[in-house]
């Protein structure tokens, strides 16, 4: 399809267990998906920023992650 970039599929939730983002039963069908999270994680792979939520509705707001960013940023100077 043209993508430049690796797209991850998470089939059996080894991805979404190990980083505690499962949430059980809350898909369409009562099956298990992830949470919606947003991680900022920095260029030493420690992660500065957490976003999360159990309402598949709710996501960080652009002006919030950039936000988050720019605070860890200076923090960690």
């Amino acid at each position: 399809m043209g993508y430049t970039f690796s797209l991850l599929s998470d089939v059996g939730a080894a991805t979404i267990r190990r980083y505690d983002l499962l949430h059980p039963h809350a898909g369409p069908k009562h099956e298990d998906i992830s949470r919606p999270a947003e991680f900022y994680v920095d260029q030493n792979g420690i992660v500065r920023w957490v976003n999360l939520t159990d309402n598949l509705a709710v996501r960080a707001r652009p002006e919030q992650a950039l936000s988050a960013i720019d605070a860890a940023r200076q923090g960690g100077k």
